[in-house]
């Protein structure tokens, strides 16, 4: 990273389609670097909008306090909302139709609580884990769920159990984990403002993003929501607060390649407070749905 170490950020010829979180602002963008005509910013209508997902049909899946929305993502017109849970922390629709739904102390349930609703959102399914902090879940290959704790991750089974954790010195609210097709994991730390990789015993592999590692005015804050891209490289959201105000404090954005440099970042202040979320398109089909359960974004059929 010692390429960083300028003041300011390099150039990048690289343009990206991409849907984003302001959770500051409470609104969705989609945003079309080789398109602008394109571009569109609506109210989400709902607070702590925390997960996305694409859905198939053209939709995404934006899981908030009190639910999910649904998106189109051609205009931003809100297609079905439901509505029923307050809590939530993160929503997975699955390739039968049902919904994956979790939070702490959700549908009257104390801990964290995973449910999981049929298509006609009528629940079939829960497991309830000890603990009172859950961010993102992201499912693996393996079928289990990794869950984001404070202050490590944890993986457990269907059936409430947590089968091993992965604590980490600087995890603050721990946002997201993937699983990578070597068996590492690939976690965003929250307020450590880091992208770690471990390998399957917990042990570092690689440390990029920190603040030691990138220009002062990228002002790592809080590392949230990422996507792994097919050549390697992982772009993040670096959320600055919460509320309005924000848009100008620190570079929101990054794409970070396979050595850590920073290779792409966006950020405007006249439109965005404080992004928390990223969903890149480049290249996806958005009438399948989409998972992560081989680390990068694929199809679910």
């Amino acid at each position: 990273m010692a390429g960083l170490s300028a003041m300011s950020l390099p150039s990048s010829s690289i343009c990206h389609e991409f849907l984003a979180i302001d959770e500051g602002l409470v609104q969705l963008l989609h945003i079309d670097e080789n398109d602008p005509s394109r571009d569109w910013i609506v109210p989400i209508g709902h607070p702590q909008a925390r997960d996305m997902q694409l859905i198939g049909g053209g939709r995404v899946l934006i899981g908030h306090h009190h639910g999910w929305s649904e998106f189109e993502i051609a205009t931003g017109k809100v297609l079905s909302e439901f509505t029923a849970y307050e809590g939530g922390t993160a929503v997975r629709r699955q390739p039968n139709g049902h919904t994956i739904v979790a939070g702490v102390d959700i549908a009257g349930v104390t801990g964290v609580v995973v449910l999981e609703l049929d298509a006609g959102n009528r629940e079939v399914h829960r497991a309830i884990y000890p603990g009172d902090y859950v961010r993102l879940i992201r499912q693996t290959a393996q079928g289990t769920f990794l869950m984001s704790c404070n202050d490590r991750i944890r993986e457990g089974d269907r059936d409430g159990n947590y089968l091993r954790e992965f604590p980490v010195d600087g995890f603050y609210h721990a946002w997201k984990s993937l699983r990578l097709p070597n068996g590492n994991l690939l976690v965003s730390a929250g307020y450590g403002a880091f992208m770690v990789e471990l390998d399957p015993a917990g042990n570092i592999v690689r440390k990029v993003g920190g603040k030691e590692q990138v220009p002062a005015e990228v002002n790592p804050f809080f590392y949230a929501m990422f996507q792994l891209m097919p050549d390697g490289h992982v772009v993040l959201a670096n959320w600055q607060g919460h509320g309005e105000g924000f848009g100008e404090s620190g570079v929101q954005l990054l794409e970070f390649d396979a050595a850590g440099e920073i290779v792409w970042h966006w950020s405007d202040s006249s439109r965005i407070s404080s992004l928390q979320g990223v969903l890149v398109l480049d290249g996806l089909d958005t009438n399948l749905l989409h998972d992560e359960r081989e680390g990068g974004m694929s199809p679910m059929r």
